[in-house]
């Protein structure tokens, strides 16, 4: 197991095979599953035990980790082993970045597999894990065993046209094959007629598959990206709510602090006047000087019998008297 130190990695549980198309006629088929990030370089496919005589319901439970390179998706390859040449079951290409945005940077899902000709050949369950990015667990393979016994989602998946290109070639080796061996059957059984007549047959089918297939990917391609598309604009609605309410939060705080910036000042406001109003009252008459009293600018007293005016706002102090402290007080 890589170490996910190196790079960002992704982790593959092949839980199982369900409902898969059956392409055994006699008997029950022997189904295995392979998974690459490369679907070009063949000997870079990670292989799953075969489950013999599993029919259409495989079950796998084995594990593996693939580094990632900045790979959009994730390929997957369902076969039948044959004693002669094994034989697609169905294909399918997994994109990662549904594995990314999910929570954790893990996926449990129920991904569906293609046919060549863009049918419908069953499901496949994994749990797809990131690592080695934000959101990813704590440790490689983490929850893997909660998550193999929880209802699996719904998962994207499609057919890619390189995909389908290799998957096509894989199956004309298998049908050579077959031919082949047929073709040796027929000989020893009926002749070269049978063959001959049964070859013709397959070639009117392959062309006919040729023009289904073309079909079906590009219908596959466009639904995959109305998918993509609605998944990026669901994301970009997200990320707009979440800046929105990061606005108002701060919006409502700056209106707190103008608010309380104005109680301040009127409260500023309410001491002048009452300040004003009491100099007023006392500004005619006069009072006897307080030592420890406060007064401000206009203020009238009564020193030792004369009259005194406060110059500036002060608290007073027992040795500023009016009579000494000429910048505060001055004769009336």
């Amino acid at each position: 197991m890589l170490n996910a130190n190196q790079g960002p990695t992704l982790s593959i549980t092949a839980v199982a095979g369900i409902n898969l198309l059956n392409k055994d006629m006699v008997g029950k088929q022997d189904p295995y599953a392979q998974f690459s990030l490369d679907p070009h370089n063949p000997k870079a496919f990670q292989k799953t035990f075969t489950h013999k005589d599993a029919g259409k319901n495989a079950t796998w439970n084995q594990s593996f980790v693939l580094p990632l390179h900045g790979e959009p998706d994730l390929y997957v390859e369902v076969f039948d082993e044959d004693p002669t040449a094994d034989e697609v079951i169905g294909f399918a290409a997994i994109p990662i970045n549904q594995v990314v945005y999910a929570p954790g940077g893990s996926f449990n899902g129920a991904f569906d597999i293609y046919q060549i000709n863009g049918k419908g050949a069953g499901e496949i369950h994994l749990v797809l894990t990131v690592q080695g990015l934000p959101n990813s667990p704590s440790s490689p393979g983490s929850g893997f065993g909660y998550q193999q016994q929880q209802q699996p989602t719904r998962g994207q998946s499609y057919i890619n046209e390189n995909h389908a290109k290799r998957i096509k070639t894989l199956r004309n080796k298998a049908v050579a094959t077959d031919v082949g061996i047929a073709t040796l059957g027929g000989a020893l059984a009926v002749g070269a007629g049978l063959l001959g007549s049964r070859f013709l047959d397959n070639q009117r089918k392959e062309e006919e598959a040729r023009k289904h297939e073309a079909a079906s990917i590009h219908e596959e391609r466009e639904r995959y990206e109305r998918e993509k598309h609605n998944f990026d604009e669901e994301r970009a609605r997200f990320e707009r709510q979440q800046s929105q309410n990061s606005n108002q939060h701060e919006h409502q705080h700056e209106h707190q602090h103008e608010h309380q910036h104005g109680e301040n000042c009127n409260h500023d406001h309410g001491r002048e006047h009452e300040n004003r109003g009491h100099h007023e009252k006392h500004g005619h008459h006069g009072r006897d000087w307080d030592p420890v009293g406060t007064y401000a600018a206009g203020d009238r007293v009564e020193y030792h019998g004369r009259a005194y005016i406060c110059l500036q706002g002060h608290s007073s102090n027992p040795t500023w008297m009016p009579d000494a402290a000429h910048s505060l007080w001055q004769t009336a």
